[in-house]
């Protein structure tokens, strides 16, 4: 099987939304709006927080605001000079500042940021811990929630005939990314090592 023609790519991946359970995107915004749109999308790795953190993007538009956003990697310590000027340049009020992976910052590159945030309409972050700022959502994975992205991009009949989603997550944690990587290894029929993986999903998501 080809890499673009594995329903496990990447590119078909990225493509799904987020599935929020619990509040809908109604009580979600405005939950967001009483929190003066300052919060933090909180969770483990591969939990789906950057996806959630995309689809806020359309709906803070449909509301009228516009949103920045600059991701950080392991490692990250500090903005670089492209990250400060994408995030702090010309703020107003109408502009939301996203920030994804949010815990990687040290100390003071964290203080810079809540300081100058205040001149724009708000703060959201993607954590793995919380406590940075109040919790807008927690992100999970379940059994079902992963079915159900099975389904939808195999078809109920042929998610059968793949590895289980429950077994699948404890085996990789409640980690959903990596769920979908060993799916995508499982319909290329590779066993191989990792390096063996070209084309697969990228790795966990935030």
């Amino acid at each position: 099987m080809r890499a673009r023609d594995n329903p496990f790519a990447a590119q078909r991946l990225e493509a799904i939304p987020y599935r929020l359970s619990g509040p809908t995107w109604e009580e979600l915004l405005d939950r967001l709006a009483a929190l003066r749109f300052r919060a933090a999308l909180a969770g483990p790795h591969g939990r789906g927080k950057t996806t959630l953190l995309e689809e806020l993007v359309r709906r803070l538009a449909e509301r009228g605001l516009r949103t920045r956003t600059v991701t950080l990697r392991e490692g990250d310590r500090r903005l670089s000079r492209e990250q400060r000027e994408t995030l702090f340049r010309d703020l107003t009020a109408r502009d939301v500042l996203l920030v994804d992976g949010a815990e990687q910052l040290g100390r003071l590159a964290w203080l810079e940021i809540r300081t100058r945030s205040r001149a724009a309409g708000g703060l959201v972050i993607t954590s793995h811990r919380p406590g940075l700022l109040p919790t807008l959502h927690e992100c999970r994975t379940t059994p079902e929630l992963l079915a159900g992205i099975v389904a939808d991009l195999v078809g109920r009949d042929e998610a059968e005939r793949l590895p289980p989603a429950e077994d699948l997550l404890v085996r990789h944690g409640g980690n959903v990314r990596d769920a979908l990587r060993e799916l995508y290894d499982f319909c290329a029929g590779i066993t191989a090592s990792p390096a063996a993986r070209t084309g697969s999903p990228s790795p966990p998501g935030r």
